[in-house]
């Protein structure tokens, strides 16, 4: 059971991540800053990313990664590189859900409104610096929780 909660861990990191990745190339797509049916077919891609890959990447990451934490009834709180490991899957989580998935939505209601003049460049450009902030945390916290689980660090016990 434990090779397969880390197998599905995995396979959510991969996800997780790799749609990230994904997101951040689809943005440099030639005419993305300029023809408004090019933004709106790049966000429309990063909103289909966001729906199958990244979402559900976040959801089989955190549940594989608490099932293997109750599987072996690890001590979260006493391993150090754990712990913040855990928090910083959390930060990821919240960020993305509450402050990285809200703004694409917008960033797509904008872009499909370019084309009719109901929308404007500058808004879609303010929308996209704030995701670019968001996802650069986001991204940093990613490969910092990777870094922290595979080489993990003070193995000592908090307290000792």
């Amino acid at each position: 059971m434990m090779k397969v909660a880390k197998a599905l861990h995995l396979i959510g990191v991969a996800m997780f991540f790799g749609s990230i990745l994904g997101h951040i190339t689809a943005g440099l797509v030639p005419g993305a800053q300029e023809d408004p049916h090019t933004a709106l077919v790049v966000r429309q891609g990063i909103d289909a990313a966001t729906a199958y890959l990244t979402l559900p990447g976040l959801i089989l990451l955190v549940a594989a990664g608490i099932l293997m934490i109750a599987k072996d009834r690890v001590p979260v709180f006493k391993i150090r590189w754990l712990m913040l490991h855990v928090v910083f899957g959390l930060l990821i989580a919240f960020n993305g859900a509450f402050l990285l998935y809200p703004t694409g939505q917008e960033m797509l209601g904008i872009a499909a409104q370019l084309g009719s003049g109901a929308a404007s460049w500058e808004a879609l450009d303010a929308l996209g610096g704030r995701e670019a902030a968001f996802g650069a945390v986001n991204v940093t916290l990613c490969v910092a929780a990777i870094i922290l689980a595979v080489f993990k660090p003070g193995l000592k016990r908090a307290g000792a």
